[in-house]
């Protein structure tokens, strides 16, 4: 173990001896991790539930109906979120692979491209605050930490969202760092921040904009360093936001009669900060009882970097990214709905400020939090590596040959890391972490989670009523399942249906087709019109939490049995 705790620490050094050279050269290193990463499980992962699967629906109709304003899932109006992925996601569908009929790969490219692009921008955005070597270290832990890769791989719009971010932050310390030195900010950074801002209005409304209002008024009232008003050029900003958000804004606002203010603002964000919305509640405390998993393997770091933080609490650039993090995270904290990716755009300035630690303290780590960085950084690895080849063996029976040497390696470099931890070996222990990610992360996206059917039921049901269709006439109905994947992988008529309205179509329609759930079947019992069972499929309901058996009926009616044969 110590020959290859050197080992890991030898070369890790000589890479970011390597990268930090030429600004290419990082750039290089952390698209290649990023990419190492993302594009595993891009195609072979299943289209997951809910939120994926209504943001790929709504956009699957948007390419149908041609109209790119009025959001829609099936026939009820979609109006918690602008439009801003949709047409991300529309775009690449059209482009890549066909528009409306197109895999869920291409809907997912947006956020696999946004992923790769919050790590290069965290390398962007770390350079002015910690040096060439600091930066390439915070792209690359960036790159890996798993809530940013798990964002990557589902279509909707958190990673975009959090691209939005960084790119602002990465802006705003250009700026920052240049009037602090008495020198000229690069040209067009407040172009890149104002864009940055009405992009991520377009996408998920006023969450950016509110990070970086509270981080000036952090860096002003906490860290007595005047924002740079003049670098920033406000006025101009504002107007630039509103001529390319006021469009959408207006256009909504006439189609859906104004409801459409009142849905998102109101009822959805209204809604979260007063209460746990869609069941999410969480208590005060849970992002920060979460981060050691959200921000795994790096979060391990923090209790070993808390005390040079502090003690290093008032120079400008820990209090632009202290700025950045916690008035907002605070925020989060406090209000009751709560969901792991809502800290996001958060994280690259928690990442920065860990490689600034990294790269510029000297200073022995305390014994305990060592121990505490071995624990939180190899206990996860252990537990996922063991689960990645014990799950599918467990619920499908089957043993994922590609994913065992996958999850050994992961689990065996996590090990290593906190060995290396324990020693006092910062380098082998940042590279035992990011080897145990590499591994880990495509072993679960490529191999283990897809090869677990019975968590991802749709798909299966898609192909079992494709196999019917040619024989159906008339509706098709879901009844009891009513997940938004099921809509995506068939069709936007699907019916998810009360069970009196699909078992009069039963009766009366001889074309109709209507997939039950068994718990809906024993309460309807003699209500079932006369029907043939033609397929049955068991799955496990995650969103539920429940097993469950759904048949597939079609009307007892010989035109079926002329149609089969």
């Amino acid at each position: 173990m110590t020959r290859l705790i050197q080992i890991f620490d030898d070369t890790l050094t000589a890479l970011l001896d390597w990268a930090e050279r030429a600004p290419w050269r990082g750039a290089l290193l952390v698209a290649v991790l990023a990419l190492a990463v993302i594009v595993p499980g891009q195609a072979t992962m299943p289209v997951t539930d809910r939120d994926e699967g209504r943001f790929v629906q709504a956009t699957k109709q948007m390419l149908e109906t041609g109209d790119l304003v009025d959001i829609r899932f099936q026939d009820q109006p979609r109006w918690k979120k602008p439009a801003g992925i949709y047409w991300l996601q529309a775009g690449s569908a059209s482009l890549l692979d066909g528009g409306s009929t197109a895999a869920i790969w291409a809907y997912r490219v947006p956020s696999a491209l946004a992923g790769l692009a919050v790590a290069l921008l965290t390398l962007w955005a770390a350079r002015p605050l910690t040096g060439p070597r600091g930066a390439v270290v915070a792209g690359a832990m960036m790159a890996l930490s798993l809530l940013l890769v798990v964002e990557a791989h589902i279509a909707k719009t958190d990673a975009a969202l959090a691209m939005t971010a960084i790119a602002a932050l990465g802006a705003l310390a250009r700026m920052v760092t240049a009037a602090r030195e008495g020198r000229e900010a690069g040209p067009g950074l407040a172009l890149v921040f104002w864009l940055a801002i009405a992009a991520s209005i377009l996408l998920k409304g006023p969450i950016v904009p509110t990070i970086a209002i509270l981080a000036l008024l952090w860096l002003w009232l906490v860290g007595r360093v005047r924002p740079p008003w003049d670098r920033l050029q406000p006025l101009r900003g504002v107007i630039l936001t509103l001529v390319l958000v006021a469009p959408w804004l207006i256009a909504i606002w006439i189609i859906s009669d104004g409801a459409f203010f009142q849905e998102s603002l109101g009822r959805d964000m209204g809604a979260k900060v007063v209460s746990g919305q869609e069941k999410h509640w969480g208590p005060p405390g849970l992002y920060a009882g979460i981060v050691w998993l959200t921000l795994w393997p790096w979060a391990a770091l923090i209790p070993m970097a808390a005390g040079w933080w502090w003690r290093h609490r008032k120079e400008m650039w820990l209090v632009l990214l202290a700025g950045w993090v916690l008035p907002f995270w605070l925020i989060l904290e406090a209000v009751p709905t709560k969901l792991p990716h809502y800290v996001l755009p958060l994280y690259p300035a928690l990442v920065i400020a860990l490689a600034a630690w990294i790269c510029k303290s000297a200073e022995q780590p305390r014994r305990w939090t060592q121990w505490a960085a071995a624990g939180l950084v190899a206990v996860p690895a252990v537990l996922l590596a063991l689960a990645l080849i014990a799950l599918p063996l467990v619920l499908e029976g089957t043993v994922v040959l590609a994913a065992i040497p996958l999850a050994a390696i992961g689990g065996g470099a996590a090990i290593l890391s906190a060995r290396a931890a324990l020693a006092g070996r910062l380098a082998a222990q940042l590279a035992g972490a990011a080897v145990a990610a590499l591994a880990l992360y495509p072993a679960a996206f490529q191999f283990s989670l897809p090869s677990i059917a019975t968590a991802f039921p749709s798909p299966r049901m898609a192909a079992v009523l494709a196999q019917y269709e040619p024989c159906a006439s008339g509706p098709a109905f879901s009844v009891g399942y009513h997940e938004p994947s099921l809509v995506f992988l068939t069709r936007t008529d699907i019916r998810m249906a009360d069970p009196p309205g699909a078992m009069a179509a039963l009766a009366e329609d001889p074309g109709a087709m209507v997939l039950i759930e068994g718990r809906w079947q024993q309460v309807l019992d003699g209500s079932i019109p006369p029907s043939v069972v033609r397929a049955e499929i068991s799955y496990f309901n995650y969103n539920r939490g429940k097993s469950e058996t759904a048949q597939l009926l079609t009307p007892d009616h010989p035109r079926w049995d002329a149609c089969l044969d």
